[in-house]
């Protein structure tokens, strides 16, 4: 059985050509090609096709909606690829933590879209090599800044806020470490103040977030 496919995009020509590669392809079943949010949705919940290629911009709404779906259990469709014009921080970051699989630009080659579909299946993330550079870039600045404030903090700070993150009160990190409980909350103000927050749960979100813990 060929893995099933919907396609969903607004500009007739730009889906033409993507039913095009799909059917000469040959790899996969087309059991839909619509233009809009709402006869999307209806297809992912009567349907369920292994794989949503999704537009962002739709005239009822955004693809990134369709990708939410994906989540309800009563969906069984998981993966999606964007494919749009759209290469900003904010259109990439917002499909991507909705739940797609691959980031597509039309500007790419339309005959590749059964390969990336492909590599998808077999646990890939196709994604233009724009959009791949872009985000090894954020990532890279990302690691940047952690290492970064990992070395502005000492190492009893660094030391104390994991004895934070493990629930231990001031109290008893002073225990631990045989200093005063003054001298450990002198340590978290300092914490407080480098990571740009003003109470532990924070402090400890952060950290974790920026992988220093």
């Amino acid at each position: 059985m060929k893995p099933t496919l919907l396609i969903v995009e607004d500009c007739e020509a730009t889906r033409e050509r993507l039913e095009t590669a799909i059917v000469q392809g040959n790899q996969f079943r087309l059991i839909g090609s619509v233009g809009s949010c709402k006869s999307a949705a209806t297809i992912l919940q009567d349907r369920s096709p292994e794989v949503l290629l999704t537009d962002l911009d739709l005239p009822d709404g955004n693809g990134v909606e369709l990708i939410e779906m994906l989540k309800l259990p009563n969906v069984r469709t998981k993966l999606a690829i964007v494919i749009t014009i759209f290469g900003d921080e904010g259109h990439v970051i917002k499909a991507l933590r909705a739940g797609a699989s691959g980031y597509l630009l039309k500007d790419d080659d339309f005959i590749e879209i059964n390969s990336a579909i492909t590599q998808m299946l077999e646990g890939g993330s196709p994604i233009s090599p724009s959009i791949a550079r872009y985000l090894l870039k954020e990532l890279s600045l990302a690691t940047s800044a952690a290492d970064d404030l990992e070395e502005r903090l000492s190492k009893r700070e660094h030391e104390i806020l994991m004895l934070v993150s493990k629930g231990y009160t001031s109290k008893e990190i002073g225990g631990m470490l045989h200093v005063s409980f003054h001298t450990v909350n002198a340590h978290v103000k300092s914490i407080y103040k480098k990571l740009s927050v003003s109470n532990r749960a924070e402090a400890i979100y952060e950290a974790t977030r920026k992988g220093i813990i």
